[in-house]
């Protein structure tokens, strides 16, 4: 049985000196107050209230229990007003994750545009090229991109970015630019370790083509070096390259088989009663996302949808 059960109406009945009134108030029958009332002097073995045709009076124990139990209540409405107050001004800790490969250049910049208009919150940053466990490293929140394996973790997609092929200008004219996937074949190809890129084929499914290279690395800025200096070509998204493009460091390839749009979600242990400052930062970052990089080149498409 509740520890609180029968105090709220308890409570009541001492506040408006009547079981018809209280019951009123409580929105429940007269039957249940007294039910109520009766079933907390049995659990504590102390008979709380006198009750004559006329009056209701507290007898020494019920005195001392009732203004204990006034006070645990005002503490309770304390603390309720305080978690509102915190749903407003965000104070605590938020524990963030983003993957090291491309978040952290445009990733960590939102961040630091939310700390600033939330002054009191305190922000921990953690990056790695792999995704974490939420709930074993206790985080918040974490950054994903592509498609999602199926879990018990709420996402919300963010939006959508392109990955484009490029390389220098010295390495397309050298050994020219591919007209398919196929081509790649005859091209020293930056990537990852898995060695595999994916293209957007119309299909349900992405095509997915097997390439190879002498530079392999998860790291997207060591990538876009590597492009820079003429060591192959590399897929890197649209938004990640476009100041070297701006350059001419390096040379995107328009084709339409060689983009593939990729998306990006906010990750995070739970749906229900989610707390302001992961629900507010979320918020923030699907806003923060379409005002920096779509106006400029139309890189990034928001996207507000929800996956349960």
């Amino acid at each position: 049985m509740a520890r609180w059960e029968g105090i709220d109406e308890f409570l009541k009945v001492v506040e408006t000196g009547s079981f018809t009134t209280a019951a009123r108030l409580l929105g429940v029958s007269k039957s249940y107050v007294s039910k109520q009332v009766n079933l907390l002097e049995d659990r504590l073995q102390a008979r709380l209230l006198q009750r004559t045709t006329r009056k209701l009076t507290l007898t020494d124990s019920g005195e001392v229990f009732y203004r204990q139990c006034q006070l645990m209540s005002q503490q309770f409405e304390q603390a309720e007003a305080a978690i509102a107050e915190m749903q407003q001004k965000l104070r605590g800790t938020l524990k963030l994750a983003i993957n090291s490969r491309f978040g952290v250049r445009y990733m960590a910049g939102a961040v630091a545009a939310f700390s600033r208009l939330h002054p009191a919150l305190n922000v921990e940053v953690h990056s790695s090229f792999s995704d974490v466990d939420l709930i074993a490293g206790g985080y918040d929140l974490t950054i994903r991109y592509g498609r999602l394996e199926d879990s018990s973790l709420i996402a919300r997609k963010l939006g959508t970015y392109t990955l484009s092929l490029c390389a220098s200008p010295a390495y397309w004219k050298c050994h020219g630019q591919p007209e398919s996937p196929e081509d790649l074949r005859q091209h020293n190809c930056l990537g990852s370790a898995d060695r595999y890129w994916l293209f957007d084929s119309g299909a349900d499914e992405p095509l997915k083509v097997k390439v190879s290279g002498n530079w392999v690395s998860e790291d997207g800025a060591t990538l876009m070096a590597a492009a820079k200096e003429g060591i192959g070509v590399a897929q890197l998204p649209d938004f990640y390259i476009r100041q070297a493009v701006e350059a001419g460091e390096l040379v995107k390839l328009h084709s339409s088989w060689s983009r593939y749009w990729r998306e990006t979600w906010a990750v995070y242990p739970h749906g229900r009663h989610l707390s302001a400052k992961v629900r507010l930062f979320v918020d923030f970052l699907a806003g923060y996302m379409q005002q920096e990089l779509s106006p400029k080149r139309e890189l990034f498409v928001a996207d507000t949808s929800i996956v349960m």
